[in-house]
This record gives C-alpha cells, structure tokens and sequence, in this order.
C-alpha cells in the first residue's frame, strides 16, 4: 500500500535488532484494551443453556503482499504459503470470540528472508444450519516480523487487522470443512528512519478442518 520514501533508505543490517518506536508501543496497548473490552462485553451475551468451544487446524494462502522502500528488498503482489490454529467460544447460537495463530512463510530476496507470526482476536457471527454454516468474523491482534539473514534473527512487532467470512461444511457429527476469504492489513517493519508507518492490505484464503463440540 503505503511505501517509505527512497530518500530515507539506508543500509539495512538484518543482524541488527529492528527498534520498535514509541507509536508501536501505543498500539500494543491499544490492542490489548480492545482484547479486554471485548472479553468483557461478550459475557453479557452469553447463554447459560448454550456452550460450543471450536477448535481448528488451517492451511493459508496470502496474495497480494507489497513492501518497497529499501533497494535490494522489495516486493509487489507476492504471494506465499503458511498456516496455524485457532479456537472459537461461542456463547451463543450465532456470536462467539475467537483466537487465531498464523505461521506465514513469508517473502526472500537478496540473501535476506523475512517471515511472519500472525496472531488475532475477534468476533465471530455465525448463520447456523444442518449442513452449511455461514460466519462473518472481524478483529485486531499483532504481528511478528521475524528477519533471517545467513542464519541471524532480528525480531520486530506490530498491530494486525483482519476482516472477512466464509463458510463451513459439515462433513460429519462435529467435524466440519473450513472456507475463509478475508483481508489483513498489517504494519510493516520499520527498516528506516522514517518515522511514518507503513502498512500491507492482502487477501488471505483459508482452508482447514474444524471440530465443534
């Protein structure tokens, strides 16, 4: 989306930790009020009859992924692989909280290969049926950016959204087919001394398998 100006480039060291500012830290803290907030809300609508913990297993494909702004180390419309886990509580027949942790291969150029850790808490909406569920879900988490270059890490972090829906197929009692559709957008790391922030927005499909019980 957004890219850094050229003329802020300088020599990027990836065996030098990457500092996380001062706005970043504001985010973290922003993130987890939310997170609380959101804990905090959803018990007043949950059912005392009804209880359905889900827990998931998912492979992902993320398109679309830009970073420019330092020379040797750029990238438009990537796409790489990965996947992770998660869980949902629903404490009712259409709403529910969930947790998702995402493990993204990532990008490599020039020697230097940059991963992500994705890591995400939110709402889930669920229109239920026999066979087909649909579900709508949104919320906001953080990334970690983790840089290798000739076997050294350097390890930066920042907030993550993602929004989107999909649905799932039952393929017997409990078990269901997993499809997701959706958009991230997530803060890049800061490899200049910019100070502005700059984001990626890229679609991420999902397929997995979940068990409800």
């Amino acid at each position: 989306m957004r890219t850094r100006s050229r003329d802020s480039i300088v020599n990027f060291r990836p065996d030098s930790p990457v500092q996380t500012s001062r706005p970043r830290r504001l985010k973290m803290r922003l993130f987890i009020t939310v997170v609380v907030l959101l804990l905090a809300g959803s018990l007043c609508l949950a059912q005392d009859e009804f209880s359905e913990v889900e827990f998931s297993g998912f492979y992902q494909r993320v398109q679309g992924f830009d970073f420019q702004g330092v020379q040797g180390f750029e990238f438009e419309s990537e796409g790489f692989n990965g996947g992770g886990f998660g869980f949902v509580f629903n404490l009712n027949p259409f709403f529910g909280i969930f947790s998702q942790t995402s493990f993204l291969g990532g990008v490599e150029q020039s020697g230097v290969k940059l991963r992500f850790i994705n890591q995400a808490q939110g709402v889930k909406l669920t229109k239920r049926s026999d066979k087909i569920n649909v579900f709508g879900k949104g919320g906001i988490g953080f990334v970690r950016h983790v840089f290798d270059f000739s076997g050294q890490e350097s390890v930066d972090y920042d907030t993550s959204f993602v929004f989107g829906g999909g649905t799932e197929i039952k393929l017997q009692e409990g078990m269901w087919l997993m499809l997701d559709f959706s958009r991230q957008m997530m803060g890049l790391p800061q490899l200049t001394f910019d100070p502005e922030d700059t984001w990626d927005s890229s679609w991420i499909f999902t397929t997995g398998v979940s068990f409800q019980f």
